[in-house]
């Protein structure tokens, strides 16, 4: 059992390389298979077919974010401390992000069927439903204490953290290492404020 999980993760870890390299429509199973370092035909053994394998890297991969997210908020009290630790590991693991959202920006997942793309999307909402309502439920307490007002806190538990990883990753795929340590610094503190006190004046 634990070869097995050993050539399933060997698998995972080259096919997300491939498709980081090639792009989902010009990956191979071929390919993923050579970068293995396995047989074509052991793919198959594992993953049905390249949209399944596909699908299995995203669960792999986003598992893994909202897990060490998770972890990371856990202890956190304050609602800046939460979001400045989201902010601060969406920037620490652009690198790794930056393939999804390419592929969730460019195209490709235009091109994919609709049960893949429910697939996803099914998966992606589930992987991270711990972080969103841990997200949530400091939401609605700051409300309840009067520091936040009414609002669908639901929504915002979701929206906020695509907001924050669409702008991370847009900027790093444009600014690359010309983004420097400082100014993620000081967007983060300009993402924290902008969440936490938005952009309407301030009434008397």
């Amino acid at each position: 059992m634990a070869r097995q999980k050993d050539k399933e993760e060997t698998i995972l870890n080259a096919a997300f390389e491939v498709f980081s390299e090639n792009g989902f429509t010009n990956a191979s199973m071929k390919d993923i298979a050579a970068k293995a370092g396995l047989g074509k035909g052991t793919l198959y053994e594992y993953f049905q077919n390249k949209e399944d394998l596909f699908i299995q890297v995203v669960k792999t991969k986003t598992g893994h974010f909202f897990h060490e997210i998770n972890r990371r908020i856990s202890d956190k009290i304050t609602l800046r401390e939460i979001l400045n630790e989201i902010i601060m590991f969406t920037q620490e693991t652009l690198e790794e992000t930056e393939f999804f959202f390419k592929f969730m920006v460019f195209g490709e997942f235009f091109e994919m069927s609709c049960e893949v793309k429910q697939k996803l999307y099914e998966m992606i909402l589930s992987n991270r439903e711990e972080s969103v309502n841990v997200l949530r439920k400091h939401f609605e307490k700051g409300s309840a204490d009067g520091i936040l007002r009414e609002f669908d806190w639901k929504f915002a538990a979701n929206f906020i953290p695509e907001m924050i990883g669409t702008y991370c990753n847009f900027k790093m795929h444009i600014m690359g290492d010309c983004w420097s340590q400082d100014q993620k610094d000081l967007d983060r503190e300009k993402m924290i404020d902008f969440i936490l006190n938005g952009i309407g004046a301030k009434t008397k």
